[in-house]
């Protein structure tokens, strides 16, 4: 007994040493932290105190020079008033009178005070330049086009081997930074089947699905290696994309049809269409925006494909009559690169008040990192030549594999989570509408989140994120402006800790961070999207008109196939419509939320589920579209299927 009772006293002591030890590191954090505040501050003080010695050295120096100027004019001014009196005596006696005269009149009527002359020395603030921060200035370019086309004239010309796929670079490593503090890890979130009801999610205003569809019976061909899938939606056009394909609806995403984009595109430039796809769009100008990728041809050279249409033409022509431009990487500055991937990877797009944002991986040596392009919408809608604007790929290598932020109004915003940056620091990009310079700052978090192995075993023994751990891995390709001052960002990570202790996550989860990018980049909060069952990752990010943020995420584990589910954060519980029956080791490479149009306070989700098939490959991607919001806005004349 007493053994017993000095094992709980002595468990009880660790214990509270190891609190005590905690709170004295989170302590010396938060004191490092002011110290480095305090240091940029004297910086600035020291700026300051310069300019003042300077200016006090300056006035002494003036003022000592007229100080001797107006003795010497007082002297000749009194030599020659003497000489002037001694010499007309009748003028003196008159000038005396008018002095007695003049000071009179100035007792009666005094002058007006006459406003004051400009200083002639202005204070300049010192700049305050935070660690990590720059410019740059955007490089100019030119887009070949317009083209025009209409009914799929070309022959399919699909790939030889559909296994074929970008994304074979991989993205930077992030090292364990200075710590930053222990993550309080709040509730798990919770993962819930769309059809258990809006209930399930315990809020008084509660997820429900304005429509649901599956079209994975459609969407041939498929590529067997990645879903990517993406997707906007314009009332009753939806359109959707994933791997070598795209889909539209005309009856508000009830039902799909197929199309190739190889038959209604040439596929001769380059290396010929392959494979990533990105879907908008546009209500100010009233276009969907198709971006596709292509491999590079035997000289390394590759290039975006942008084509643009009206719903209406959506619905004349069946999705076949566009307007389309070509952007190469050579017109934004990347040399050509003679590798299966080439030059240009992983590209994203996202749409401003009056631009279009483009951005894409440049790749080989010098050239990696993230290149953002911006393209004035106002011309796409004209459908003639397209000027662009676009960033310098060296400046951003830290967000090598990110995604640039939705629905980013009148500034579009980028985040390196990737060395040479470490996971307790963010390098936070901006680049305002108006302005050819862009810049970068760094943003210090809350705690250091897990940089480790990605890894997350199926019931069938796959690991579904074995790709992730490669590429995009930690990037940050959920990001989205909530407001004016608002920008969040996510990411995956792996599960375990940070490197300094503290939490142990059982399994890899998303990060989210909010920055108040008004306010001197200010960490507004730094939090874990986790569950200790599931793993979570490829997370995808937009805002409604009322400033609720959507997700759709990769959801998986050793009890559940993994699979894609949507919802609003802040709920707690993310909804997925369909469950997967298989697991391979490449889930993704990105799954979509948009703000829906017109229905601007919902979302349009875009994901996908694995399914068992007699095929070759054992397996097919079965994509699915969903409208979802809160209840009072689904349900606000009626319907919804929640």
């Amino acid at each position: 007994m007493p053994d017993t009772y000095d094992n709980q006293n002595h468990d009880r002591c660790c214990d509270e040493l190891t609190r005590l030890l905690r709170i004295m590191v989170e302590l010396q954090a938060a004191s490092n932290a002011s110290l480095v505040q305090i240091s940029g501050q004297l910086d600035t003080a020291l700026c300051i105190l310069e300019h003042v010695s300077r200016n006090t050295c300056t006035l002494v120096n003036e003022t000592h020079m007229h100080g001797h100027m107006h003795t010497g004019a007082k002297l000749v001014g009194e030599a020659m008033l003497g000489l002037y009196k001694a010499s007309h005596p009748e003028a003196a006696l008159a000038y005396e009178q008018l002095e007695q005269m003049r000071c009179k009149m100035h007792e009666c009527c005094p002058p007006k005070n006459e406003p004051p002359e400009p200083p002639v020395c202005v204070y300049e603030p010192c700049p305050r330049n935070p660690p990590g921060s720059g410019f740059n200035t955007a490089g100019f370019g030119q887009a070949i086009g317009p083209f025009r086309v209409v009914g799929a004239p070309f022959q399919p010309s699909g790939p030889d081997d559909e296994d074929h796929e970008p994304n074979e670079a991989p993205a930077p490593d992030s090292p364990v930074g200075p710590f930053r503090g222990f993550v309080v890890p709040g509730s798990g979130l919770k993962v819930a089947n769309f059809s258990d009801g809006p209930g399930a999610g315990g809020d008084a205003d509660p997820v429900v699905f304005g429509e649901y569809t599956n079209y994975g019976d459609k969407a041939t061909p498929m590529s067997t290696v990645a879903a990517d899938i993406s997707g906007a939606e314009a009332g009753m056009v939806v359109m959707a994309s994933g791997n070598w394909y795209a889909m539209y609806s005309l009856d508000g995403g009830a039902s799909f049809t197929a199309i190739d984009p190889t038959t209604i595109f040439p596929n001769t430039a380059d290396g010929g269409f392959c494979c990533d796809q990105v879907l908008q769009y546009a209500p100010s100008i009233d276009r969907f925006i198709w971006l596709m990728q292509f491999q590079p041809g035997s000289d390394g050279n590759s290039r975006l494909r942008i084509a643009a249409a009206s719903p209406q033409d959506v619905i004349n022509s069946k999705a076949t009559a566009w307007t389309y431009w070509d952007i190469t990487n050579g017109a934004i500055g990347i040399p050509a690169l003679a590798d299966t991937t080439g030059p240009l990877d992983y590209p994203d797009m996202s749409l401003g008040d009056n631009h279009l944002y483009l951005s894409v991986d440049g790749r080989g040596g010098a050239n990696i990192g993230l290149v953002v392009v911006r393209i004035p919408l106002n011309e796409i809608q004209a459908g003639g030549t397209i000027n662009f604007w676009f960033t310098h790929p060296g400046d951003s290598r830290s967000a090598f594999g990110a995604h640039i932020t939705q629905n980013t109004g009148d500034e579009v915003f980028w985040c390196g989570t990737g060395s040479p940056k470490d996971n307790g620091t963010l390098q936070v990009f901006s680049w305002k509408a108006d302005s050819t310079t862009y810049f970068w700052r760094d943003v210090s978090l809350k705690y250091n989140w897990a940089n480790g192995t990605i890894s997350s075993s199926a019931p069938d023994g796959n690991d579904w994120l074995q790709k992730l751990d490669n590429f995009p891995r930690f990037a940050a390709i959920g990001a989205t402006r909530r407001n004016a001052n608002e920008v969040w960002f996510a990411w995956s990570c792996a599960a375990g800790d940070g490197g300094h202790g503290g939490f142990n996550f059982p399994n890899p989860h998303v990060q989210v961070v909010k920055i108040d990018v008004k306010n001197g980049y200010k960490l507004l909060d730094h939090f874990p999207i986790w569950n200790p069952d599931y793993a979570f990752a490829y997370p995808s990010l937009a805002t409604n008109d009322r400033e609720e943020v959507g997700i759709t995420l990769g959801w998986g584990g050793d009890t559940a196939y993994a699979q894609a589910a949507v919802g609003i954060l802040g709920d707690f519980v993310v909804w997925y419509p369909e469950a997967s029956d298989r697991a391979t080791t490449r889930w993704g490479d990105y799954v979509t939320v948009r703000q829906a149009s017109p229905q601007t306070g919902m979302f349009a989700g875009f994901g996908y589920a694995t399914l068992k098939d007699t095929s070759t490959a054992g397996f097919h991607f079965d994509p699915w579209y969903i409208l979802f919001g809160r209840q009072s806005v689904v349900n606000a004349g009626g319907g919804g299927i929640g």
